[in-house]
């Protein structure tokens, strides 16, 4: 099966339909949906939806809290505006058709801000920036994908960084069925280098790093990608109340924080 959580960001659509919407930790729906609607100091409840994919927006399974890179920064948003937090979880593919449904109040989930979806949804201001990363062994010299022409390549199957490693000129193409395969190959230096998601593999090093793989730093992605929250177009008051609350936290030193907790960093800030 397509490997979905690396290419959903960018190609929803191809991810199948007809997924039935689940409720993940507390029930909710067109009511809680207007009451995060209503703005102001009466906005006491907002249902957020996500995948429930790490590292973005997922709940751990141990405290049952919400964590992730878009759930710790919408706490931090929630908690300095007095909101509670419910969570609704969907297939990814189907986050947009529940928000609009009034399942939920806010798209929470590494969502690519794109021209296809504004039509459908507005978007926050960026929350942060996302691309692919490129991984070598730890004593490679490789340092950019200038250097790759001739040397083996590898990426995780039905992603789009296979598109990409195809491009780069390599001299041999290996796929791997999972992220862990993927790793292991470059740590035993089956490959020279591989190309897969920045946070994914950020958050993997962050919780349990490994000596023998290095990310290629600095680096400028080829699939670049802008997160936002999404609301519905109707919801002008929260889409507001959502801006001014990221402002507020993008001028603390929590908003860094939270992107290297999970293995970003200056790079993926957004202004």
């Amino acid at each position: 099966m397509m490997n979905t959580k690396m290419l959903r960001r960018r190609f929803a659509a191809l991810v199948p339909m007809g997924i039935v919407v689940a409720l993940a930790m507390t029930a909710c729906g067109s009511g809680a949906s207007s009451g995060g609607s209503t703005g102001g100091t009466e906005q006491k409840t907002l249902t957020i939806a996500t995948s429930n994919d790490a590292p973005f927006s997922f709940t751990d399974q141990a405290s049952g809290d919400l964590k992730g890179i878009d759930g710790d920064m919408i706490k931090a948003i929630a908690d300095a505006k007095g909101w509670k937090i419910k969570v609704f979880t969907s297939e990814f593919a189907t986050l947009i058709a529940a928000l609009n449904a009034k399942k939920a109040d806010v798209i929470v989930d590494a969502m690519y801000i794109t021209d296809d979806r504004k039509k459908q949804i507005n978007f926050t201001d960026p929350w942060y920036t996302e691309g692919e990363a490129m991984v070598v062994p730890a004593d490679s010299t490789l340092a950019s994908r200038d250097d790759v022409k001739g040397k083996v390549l590898g990426a995780q199957t039905g992603t789009v960084f296979k598109d990409l490693v195809d491009s780069l000129g390599g001299s041999q193409v290996k796929l791997f069925d999972s992220q862990a395969a993927l790793l292991a190959a470059v740590e035993n230096k089956q490959v020279d280098a591989v190309f897969t998601d920045s946070a994914v593999i950020g958050y993997s090093l962050v919780q349990k790093p490994n000596p023998k793989l290095k990310l290629v730093q600095p680096y400028k992605p080829y699939y670049p990608g802008i997160i936002g929250a999404g609301v519905r177009k109707d919801d002008s008051q929260l889409l507001q109340d959502l801006n001014s609350g990221l402002a507020d936290l993008k001028k603390t030193p929590k908003y860094l924080e939270i992107l290297k907790k999970y293995g970003l960093g200056e790079a993926n800030m957004s202004k």
